[in-house]
């Protein structure tokens, strides 16, 4: 089996990037260090893994690590500072803040100074009212892994120098620059030309597009509120109209509200008529934020955003210990003593490098790093992958097919994960091109889950982590069930996946980019079989979820089938279900989700109006998509 080692994948992005090792490890770690890691004789923790890859242009949400406990309780205290930041919660900012739990012996020590002196700041500002100290401390935060840069280095920008930086020190910095400019401590032309920078330098660095939707709305905000008079009405809508492409091609909400009223009031202001379209849709982005318990102005906070994805590490030996069908005694042999191994499990000792890679040796763990557990350390078979997936969603299949032979040529297909995720996609692109048919895409998906997911096996454990592979071809097969008229076949194949990963401490957000699709399918199917109220709890559940992730394809979805249940049940308030039709509408129409507008359409000429036929004037929805 094919065995990814993170060492392996910082030194093959590097060379294949043409990144010196000076350049990517700058404030971080010394070049002997980050040698060490690449020749495998030590081991970077996650939050340093992180960094490195984000350096080299790539998205975290890409990469999966797997943590100990000790790691873990550090990520869910984060998770929690994030949660309160976005509501604006300054008090539970602060109680968190002083929870000495935070601390973590085995992560980063620079990497968490460096998030210790960023929540100082936002109290310092947000609770003592002390901007100067504020600025001071944002200062440090950024100096604890950004060394000083002088000339225009590398890049050609002024004041990098030749140094590489991750987009949440990209964030961090922009931060320092936003709030030196709203509290004039900083010069106003030191703020523009400050932003100005970071804007060029992600515009040439940073090529992944969730990426670029993490930083440009929050920097291209940060300039409007801080050096709006700097700029002519022409410079501000260029990059408002950056921003919001951004946005939509990725379907994030990343200070999204915020972006749409500088749009609407510059195109006012210019005497564009697409400025009432963006106005509706500002209002409506604005309220569902609302509904949904979170915070619509600008959170400049938030362009300090490093999550991670993660794996609990005891739970994951467990699983796969008892699925294999071994017992403590039987994996520790050799290795350590069964004490020992015990504690491993438990979480109460993380393993040390040795003992973890005999112990994923024995039980025969394959572990890939791209989110969908492709095993490689080939960037340009990620590379490839891209393009065979924009190919497909231009529907030139022959161009995909192109580039899915050059992934197959750079992958081990050994690999059972690597054959699955080929052959997933494979089957996808097949059947949307209409050269297979339903049952032919079923049967194929199903061997293919087959070849991890044994019935037998699975049974045997009560935790089950299932990969994000193992996730999407549960959905397709429940999808084509649905296609069938099987609904409660799919039904029960969906529940019992999930019942298995709600059992695990890592809540569901960690799973989110499979799961996504496989809970809003869920929905659908009880609200196809009736069963409206469950599918409207899963909606109110999943919606809030979709809101803390940004995830602004899914909240329009959940908003859409939200709508659609409270209409078979009919039991809601009619100025409430009208507000819910708006949103929605504006949503569709924001995002380009034609089927789904004119569905939305449909239901309020049903319920507010008195014909079909009514005029543009009279019927708030009609307005062109954009």
């Amino acid at each position: 089996m094919h065995k990814i080692k993170t060492g392996v994948m910082i030194y093959q992005v590097r060379v294949q990037k043409k990144i010196s090792r000076k350049e990517l490890c700058a404030g971080l770690c010394s070049v002997k260090a980050l040698a060490n890691y690449e020749n495998r004789e030590r081991t970077p923790d996650g939050l340093l893994f992180h960094c490195f890859m984000q350096r080299m242009g790539m998205n975290p949400g890409d990469f999966s690590v797997i943590f100990s406990l000790e790691e873990y309780r550090y990520y869910m205290w984060k998770e929690s500072v994030f949660e309160a930041l976005q509501k604006q919660d300054w008090k539970t900012v602060e109680c968190l803040y002083h929870d000495r739990m935070a601390e973590d012996r085995s992560c980063n020590v620079k990497i968490q100074n460096q998030f210790f002196l960023y929540l100082s700041s936002v109290l310092a500002e947000r609770v003592e009212k002390d901007g100067r100290k504020a600025l001071r401390l944002l200062k440090e935060a950024v100096k604890e892994t950004v060394p000083e840069r002088k000339g225009h280095g590398e890049y050609g920008i002024p004041g990098l120098g030749a140094c590489r930086m991750s987009s949440f020190e990209i964030g961090l910095e922009a931060l320092y620059y936003y709030k030196g400019g709203m509290h004039g401590i900083l010069q106003d032309r030191e703020v523009y030309y400050g932003l100005k920078t970071l804007l060029d330098y992600t515009d040439k660095i940073i090529t992944d597009q969730q990426e670029q939707a993490r930083l440009v709305p929050g920097m291209v905000c940060a300039l409007l509120h801080t050096s709006r008079k700097l700029m002519t009405a022409g410079e501000r809508l260029l990059l408002e109209e950056k921003a919001v492409r951004i946005l939509k091609e990725s379907y994030r909400l990343y200070h999204l509200p915020e972006i749409l009223r500088f749009y609407s009031m510059d195109l006012r202001e210019t005497g564009q008529k697409q400025a009432d379209v963006y106005e509706k849709q500002y209002r409506a982005f604005v309220e569902a934020f609302e509904d949904a318990g979170f915070e619509a102005a600008f959170r400049p906070e938030l362009l300090y955003d490093s999550r991670q994805q993660i794996y609990l590490l005891s739970e994951y030996m467990r699983s796969c210990r008892e699925i294999s069908g071994l017992t403590q005694e039987q994996i520790s042999e050799g290795i350590c003593a069964v004490e020992t191994y015990s504690r491993l499990e438990t979480g109460k000792r993380a393993p040390r490098r040795k003992e973890w890679e005999a112990i994923v040796d024995r039980l025969e763990i394959g572990w890939g790093f791209f989110k969908g557990n492709l095993e490689t350390t080939d960037y340009q078979a990620f590379e490839y992958f891209h393009r065979f997936e924009e190919a497909a969603r231009r529907d030139e299949w022959e161009k995909a097919q192109e580039f899915m032979d050059e992934v197959k040529r750079r992958l081990d297909m050994e690999s059972i994960s690597n054959r699955q995720y080929v052959g997933m996609m494979e089957n996808w692109a097949a059947y949307v091109s209409h050269r297979i048919g339903e049952e032919e895409f079923f049967c194929r998906d199903k061997e293919l889950l087959e070849l991890s997911v044994k019935e037998e096996r699975v049974g045997k454990t009560e935790l089950y982590y299932f990969s994000h592979i193992e996730i999407v071809l549960h959905t397709h097969l429940a999808n084509i069930l649905r296609i069938q008229g099987r609904q409660e076949e799919g039904i029960r194949l969906l529940e019992n996946m999930l019942n298995k990963l709600k059992k695990s401490r890592v809540g569901f957000e960690f799973w989110w980019e499979g799961l996504k699709l496989t809970i809003f399918n869920l929905a659908n199917m009880l609200s196809d079989i009736g069963e409206y109220e469950a599918s409207l709890k899963y909606m109110n559940d999943f919606i809030p979820v979709c809101f803390k992730l940004l995830d602004g394809k899914f909240v329009t979805n959940g908003i859409c089938e939200k709508a659609v249940d409270l209409d078979k049940l009919g039991t809601i308030n009619k100025a409430t279900y009208k507000r819910l039709l708006i949103q929605a509408s504006c949503l569709t129409d924001f995002y380009g989700l034609n089927d789904k507008h004119t569905i939305i359409e449909k239901y309020y000429i049903k319920h507010f109006c008195k014909n079909d036929n009514m005029s543009n004037e009279s019927n708030p929805l009609a307005f062109p998509l954009i």
